[in-house]
């Protein structure tokens, strides 16, 4: 997965690049989330690998499940067919919206918790997050009874366990040193 993920990087900053020049990120936001829709759906890896289905047939399909069928769509579409790069297309659309959160400044954030949280709790730990990490955080809330309280929060690369759980699995390494 890794090697897709590495793949996918040249093609999602050149998508970046040229959505910014022609100010149509959001466009291709929304257009890159459906063919990732599109893409996830079970039989699609072997729709692309069958020997009988031509990459034309394959890109055709793709395009019929868009809202949006400009020729810059269909050029990027044709582009990584050719490449035989239609693997890459679910990883595109993640690295592309990190490009799109990166240069707005903004971050997602998943928070878990062993309990419900109010939109209200949610709104101070994004207020909270926001300051820490010196950027808009948009969070999501997970319930997640292992953690028995407390919580547990998840923002790019880092994680902020203030869970009970947490908490005693550090104890019980401490002991064990």
């Amino acid at each position: 997965m890794s090697d897709l993920n590495n793949l996918a990087h040249p093609y999602a900053n050149a998508l970046f690049d040229l959505a910014k020049a022609n100010n149509s990120i959001e466009q291709w936001l929304k257009t890159l989330s459906n063919i990732k829709q599109i893409s996830e759906v079970n039989g699609f890896h072997e729709l692309i690998s069958h020997p009988k289905i031509s990459l034309d047939d394959i890109t055709q399909t793709i395009l019929q499940g868009l809202d949006n069928k400009n020729q810059e769509v269909v050029n990027f579409l044709e582009l990584l067919a050719k490449n035989n790069r239609l693997l890459v297309l679910p990883f595109i659309f993640d690295l592309f919206d990190e490009l799109v959160k990166q240069d707005k400044n903004m971050a997602s954030a998943i928070i878990q918790s062993a309990f419900a949280m109010s939109e209200e709790e949610k709104n101070q730990f994004e207020t909270i997050l926001s300051k820490k990490f010196n950027k808009k955080i948009n969070a999501t809330i997970e319930i997640n009874p292992e953690l028995i309280g407390g919580i547990k929060v998840l923002v790019d690369n880092t994680v902020i366990d203030a869970s009970i759980k947490g908490s005693l699995e550090k104890m019980a390494i401490q002991l064990t040193q």
